[in-house]
């Protein structure tokens, strides 16, 4: 796919830690990119702010939209593989070190962040009370700034339940929670001793 615009086009949102992913990859990199901000359903609900666009196979978020070579617009997710694109596609400011070595210890950090930390993020917003209701209450208003407190504590509702019913597709349960605990615990020791070196 080429990247033919001036920008990159995506659709996010801020609780998504790959929407952080990538719009922090966008920033670091200086890669002009204007932000959809806004999830499925506010998608397939608002057609004057979100006119119609090719889905994703799988719909995940981010989800970028690329020309291909014939100038055909494309849904485009997982993070990864956009970063090693968007590498030989734009100059400048890399993130993946030259070294082939360095390169592969990044990969590695990379996908472990991806697929286990991301279980850490979930367990912990979603499992215990105040982080329950912190994540409810927070989640609907960033893209619903003037939203009536009825709305609110409605569309919290709403993300609060789906959300804790989806732990156990993280892997967040009784029995494995003292692992996910245990093990963002070591992250963070090491992450300590390591930056403060």
């Amino acid at each position: 796919m080429k990247i033919t615009d001036d920008y990159l086009l995506l659709m996010g949102v801020p609780g998504s830690p790959y929407t952080r992913k990538m719009l922090s990859l966008l920033r670091y990199r200086r890669i002009p990119y204007r932000l959809l901000p806004g999830g499925r359903q506010e998608a397939a609900s608002d057609t004057r702010r979100f006119p119609a666009r090719p889905q994703p196979r799988v719909r995940l978020l981010p989800t970028f939209y690329l020309k291909d070579e014939n100038g055909v617009e494309q849904a485009v997710c997982d993070s990864t593989p956009l970063i090693r694109r968007f590498e030989e596609q734009f100059e400048g400011r890399s993130v993946i070190p030259s070294n082939p070595w360095l390169s592969l210890i990044d990969y590695l950090i990379e996908d472990y962040a991806d697929e286990w930390l991301t279980k850490a993020m979930f367990h912990y917003r979603w499992s215990y009370a105040p982080d329950i209701h912190k994540a409810g209450q927070m989640l609907p208003r960033w893209n619903n700034s003037t939203a009536s407190e009825a709305d609110i504590a409605e569309q919290a509702k709403t993300i609060t339940q789906r959300q804790v019913s989806r732990l156990s597709y993280v892997g967040s349960n009784a029995l494995t929670s003292a692992t996910i605990e245990n093990s963002f615990k070591s992250l963070l020791g090491k992450l300590d001793k390591h930056l403060n070196l």
